[in-house]
C-alpha cells in the first residue's frame, strides 16, 4: 500500500466525520427539550425530607428520615438539578421540593435557602 492510498482513506474518512458532525450539529435542537417541558417535569417532583447523607452515583440521592411520618426515606434526581446544590446540604437540614412548584428550599436552623428551576437555553 503506498501512501497515496493511505492519503485517499485518511481524506474518506476525515470527509465522513465532518458530514456527521455538520449534520448533527444540525439536528441537536430537535433533540433538546423544550424549557416548558422540563419545567413541567421539575414540578412533577416531590420530596420531604430530613437529610442525613447524599449521594451522587449516576443519579443524586438524599437519604434520610421523612419529616412527616419519621421513616427512613431516599428521594432521587436524575436530570443533575438537586445535584448542582449538594454542598449546600448537610445532615439535619430539611430538603423540601412541593410537587406543583418550579423550586426547592434547603431548610437549615437559622435559614431557608430557595432554587427554583432556571432554563439557560433556547
Amino acid at each position: 500500500m503506498n501512501n497515496y492510498n493511505v492519503n485517499k482513506e485518511m481524506a474518506g474518512v476525515t470527509i465522513v466525520f465532518i458530514t456527521l458532525f455538520f449534520i448533527l450539529s444540525i439536528l441537536s435542537p430537535y433533540f433538546k427539550e423544550s424549557c416548558n417541558t422540563m419545567i413541567e417535569k421539575i414540578k412533577k417532583q416531590k420530596c420531604k425530607i430530613k437529610v442525613e447523607k447524599t449521594e451522587h452515583i449516576g443519579t443524586f440521592k438524599i437519604i434520610g428520615i421523612d419529616p412527616e411520618t419519621f421513616q427512613p426515606c431516599e428521594c432521587y434526581d436524575g436530570n443533575r438539578w438537586w445535584s448542582f446544590y449538594k454542598n449546600e446540604l448537610e445532615p439535619g437540614d430539611y430538603f423540601i421540593k412541593n410537587e406543583g412548584q418550579p423550586y426547592f428550599e434547603i431548610i437549615k436552623k437559622d435559614t431557608i435557602i430557595k432554587h427554583e428551576y432556571t432554563c439557560y437555553s433556547e
